[in-house]
């Protein structure tokens, strides 16, 4: 007969008396042997998924998703063209990035993205972008992971979901990519007390983007969220990042000239109603458009606001600068769409901290039929997979359905090989300065990337171009030369009121067109009554 002798030790399963010790299993070594999966490896997986995911979208778009992307793409290559960091700068003359007046205000994006954009042209411009954005998902899982939120992984996934034109316009060749990782750096090491590495992140953020103001307000909002929750002055944080911004600002390949153009650029948007009309993303969104577009991100800031009220426990200092960098954000999109790649992710941010961290069980407060952790979990998880596959899809019906990469392309060709270097063209539109200069660096343009930098340098001359450009000066030949010195006029073809005004005009020669655009060229007739 074998009998089994219990253990006393609770942790101890029974074993045969009859067996051998040798065989008798070592729960020990068991233990010791079975090594969890390296949090680096876990960490790399997560990167390398975002990164397939997101390559899978950007390469689903025949160019570049956005206007500018061709304007970033091609500066870029110029760093390694011209090989220095303050570049010699004479595409736009007439505007505020007149030689004598450029700063290169994305100047550490530039950097970064160069030598993909120069070695693999189109393709390597998308990849660097990937590797920033996949960088998004990693750096808010480390973050998560470093709050001690649960699921981490989960919650990142949930980014996919959280906003269609927050994914889309992280896939563009822009800075605001990178601006969005560093802000999220700079919460870990707020979070984490590494204070003093805010001076390099400070520095680094001030050389990536103009808006650098925005990294001194989050250290703000920490500050503030310290005191709310503990009346703890936490001051070391702004000081900190106030002066990595000063040191970005001086010591800086473009200083002093960039401080001047902080103040004409941003000055020309403070008020945009009384301003020319800018681009559509200056703008921002209705509140029907914002809740289709971003119901994730919405929702995800609604459902930690209702945190506490299962729970009743209070926020800490933690929760409140999510809190606080959410709002201040939403807040931004409320004024302008161009910083819906902001708002989604701290929305996300703080649901996941809020209840990623909540000692409080969600079963509690459902009926009893609902209360089961797993079913709670798969119905949560559902609901971010709905989200996501939406929201992913939708990106790459758009990606597909965008701009062609040859629009203005045999324009600007047409022109890089017809024309002498330095030729000064005319365009009738500010918007098509991106694409002609991405394929044409030999020309030089009247006004590109915002329309208020012609305005702002010469609001006459801005007038009277918008006059010719709107069809309004019959004959456009003799102005054009003598008032703007161009003697080759390009157009897309929705200038049609213009196109008919050229056509007729018989010192204007049309000497190329496609379906895209057209380009024609001053008669020496107009050249020479105007100089008489």
């Amino acid at each position: 007969m074998i009998r089994l002798r219990i253990s006393k030790h609770p942790s101890v399963a029974p074993q045969p008396a009859g067996l051998s010790a040798a065989f008798r299993p070592d729960r020990t070594a068991l233990q010791t042997d079975a090594k969890p999966f390296p949090l680096w490896a876990r960490g790399l997986l997560l990167y390398i998924f975002c990164f397939a995911v997101l390559s899978l979208l950007i390469f689903a778009a025949p160019g570049f998703f956005g206007t500018d992307d061709y304007y970033h793409a091609r500066i870029a290559t110029q760093i390694i063209e011209q090989g220095r960091l303050n570049l010699s700068f004479p595409w736009l003359p007439k505007t505020i990035l007149s030689p004598e007046r450029f700063t290169d205000h994305h100047l550490l994006y530039h950097l970064y993205i160069a030598p993909w954009a120069y070695t693999f042209g189109m393709a390597g411009a998308k990849l660097a972008t990937v590797s920033i954005t996949a960088g998004i998902f990693a750096a808010t899982w480390v973050l998560l992971r470093g709050v001690g939120a649960q699921h981490a992984a989960f919650w990142t996934l949930a980014l996919f979901g959280a906003s269609v034109p927050f994914l889309y316009r992280l896939l563009m060749i822009r800075t605001q990519g990178a601006s969005l990782l560093l802000l999220i750096i700079t919460l870990h090491l707020l979070f984490t007390r590494r204070w003093r590495w805010l001076i390099l992140v400070a520095f680094a953020y001030t050389w990536l983007y103009n808006g650098f103001v925005l990294i001194i307000a989050f250290a703000g909002l920490y500050a503030a969220a310290t005191w709310t929750a503990e009346k703890r002055l936490a001051w070391q944080p702004v000081l900190y990042t106030a002066l990595g911004v000063g040191l970005g600002l001086v010591i800086n390949p473009y200083f002093p000239q960039n401080i001047l153009f902080i103040t004409d650029h941003l000055g020309a948007k403070v008020d945009i109603e009384t301003s020319v009309r800018v681009g559509s993303e200056w703008y921002p969104y209705t509140t029907g458009a914002l809740m289709a577009n971003s119901g994730g991100a919405l929702m995800a800031l609604a459902l930690g606001f209702l945190a506490p009220s299962f729970g009743g426990q209070r926020r800490d200092h933690i929760e409140n600068t999510l809190l606080f960098t959410a709002l201040l954000t939403l807040f931004m999109v409320f004024r302008s769409r161009r910083f819906i790649e902001y708002f989604p992710a701290f929305a996300v941010l703080f649901c996941a901290v809020v209840w990623g961290r909540s000692p409080v069980r969600l079963t509690e407060w459902l009926p009893t039929v609902f209360r089961s952790r797993w079913l709670v979990a798969l119905g949560v998880a559902a609901l971010m997979g709905i989200f996501s596959i939406t929201t992913v899809s939708q990106v790459y019906q758009d990606a597909q359905a965008s701009r062609s990469p040859d629009d203005l392309a045999g324009a600007a060709t047409w022109l890089r090989e017809n024309t002498p270097p330095g030729t000064f063209v005319f365009q009738t539109d500010w918007d098509d300065f991106t694409r002609l200069f991405y394929y044409n660096t030999s020309s030089t343009y009247l006004v590109g990337l915002d329309p208020t930098y012609l305005e702002i340098a010469d609001p006459a001359l801005w007038d009277r171009w918008v006059h010719i450009t709107q069809g309004k000066v019959s004959s456009p030949a003799q102005v054009i030369w003598s008032e703007f010195g161009a003697a080759y006029i390009v157009s897309d073809a929705q200038h049609d009121r213009f196109i008919e005004r050229a056509n007729d005009d018989p010192n204007m020669e049309l000497v190329y067109q496609d379906q895209y655009s057209y380009i024609w060229h001053l008669s020496e007739a107009a050249t020479a009554s105007s100089r008489e």
